[in-house]
């Protein structure tokens, strides 16, 4: 006698309009929690306070009155006679690398121009180039902190 409650090599079958209607609630779901989570200010931290700081040479190395372009960090360093501070080259607009003028900055995407202590000048960006902590380390080397902002006037005394 065969019994009809063994294995069964029946295979569900799923309509295709439920397929399709299950894909689709699914992605919606997915980008309704992506777009919830990205409009939330969690306190994930970006990156590493180290990873944010490096060196840049030497006080000598940095002639006086001059901004200095440092390419690989994008930043510009400046000494005066007895004080060294550093400015972000990035345009507070869209992030392109200004570039040193006679009188400033100037941004070569879209024409913002910034006067030598980073304040705009004219548009489109929003706001003044960003002035970053210079700090010394014991070998006497600068460091350049690019995690904490200062105001322009800010400077480390050397």
């Amino acid at each position: 006698m065969k019994s009809d409650k063994g294995p069964s090599n029946k295979i569900d079958i799923i309509k295709r309009r439920d397929f399709l209607g299950r894909i689709a609630i699914g992605s919606m779901t997915g980008v309704g929690i992506i777009g919830l989570l990205g409009s939330l200010d969690l306190p994930i931290p970006r990156v590493s306070q180290t990873a944010n700081k490096f060196k840049v040479g030497r006080v000598v190395d940095f002639p006086l009155d001059t901004f200095t372009y440092i390419e690989e960090k994008n930043i510009y360093v400046y000494r005066e006679r007895r004080s060294i501070k550093a400015v972000s080259a990035i345009c507070t607009h869209l992030g392109c690398v200004v570039r040193k003028t006679e009188d400033g900055f100037t941004c070569p995407c879209h024409g913002s121009s910034y006067d030598r202590s980073g304040k705009v000048l004219a548009g489109p960006a929003p706001r003044d180039l960003d002035w970053l902590k210079v700090e010394m380390s014991p070998e006497g080397k600068l460091i350049i902190n690019a995690s904490q902002r200062v105001k322009a006037d800010e400077s480390l005394q050397v």
